[in-house]
């Protein structure tokens, strides 16, 4: 099972917690569990695939999570899911634990907001020996060491920055095995004079699936 999960939030009051509900069509709900007050663990199944959802009201941050596990089956889930409460931007984070209250903890963690507006820009090399740059605030810069770090723990992560223009874009960064043979990638160079457009470099993730 992948520890791997995506979320969204909502704005609504947490005081409608008990009121929501998860339902994906052509899914299956095999398992409900009210762990907290604020807190429901749900396992759906579609033919034989299983997926681990999370619903979680925060006192805290005064929104409500939906978690919804990183798997073959999520997009169909997402893409079928009733409520409309949880849509629009959203990124993931990885949860390791396995009691209720250490997940919340954990989600908790994940989800201290930095307070200062955070703004990430990334060029990449048009071409051999090209410069590359990387150019951010210090809150963005640190949020992107935050990344590396969790990828260096889990192998790869995601995680959503934003340019000066506000329009949001979602970082992948994967530590891949010595063993992994980074030749079966196009090459990162972008210079359309020169290059064909390269594809994503898809076959260095394992945890995240993608689709065309």
């Amino acid at each position: 099972m992948s520890n791997l999960y995506w979320y969204s939030h909502s704005l609504k009051s947490y005081l409608t917690f008990s009121n929501q509900k998860i339902i994906s069509k052509g899914f299956i709900l095999v398992e409900e569990i009210c762990s907290t007050p604020f807190f429901k663990q749900f396992l759906f199944q579609k033919d034989n695939q299983q997926i681990h959802v999370y619903l979680y009201a925060s006192e805290i941050q005064e929104e409500m999570y939906l978690f919804v596990q990183e798997c073959d089956v999520k997009e169909v889930f997402l893409h079928n899911l009733k409520s409309k409460a949880f849509q629009g931007f959203h990124s993931d984070i990885f949860i390791t634990e396995k009691e209720p209250l250490k997940i919340i903890e954990e989600i908790e963690k994940a989800m201290k907001y930095s307070e200062e507006d955070e703004y990430l820009h990334i060029y990449g090399q048009p071409s051999w020996h090209g410069d590359a740059f990387i150019v951010g605030n210090r809150a963005a810069l640190q949020r992107l060491r935050n990344t590396i770090d969790q990828a260096l723990q889990f192998g790869e992560k995601k995680e959503v920055f934003f340019p000066e223009d506000e329009e949001g874009y979602s970082l992948y960064i994967s530590c891949t095995d010595d063993s992994f043979d980074l030749s079966q990638l196009d090459p990162p160079y972008h210079d359309p004079d020169i290059f064909e457009k390269c594809k994503p470099p898809v076959q260095a993730f394992k945890h995240y699936k993608f689709h065309d």
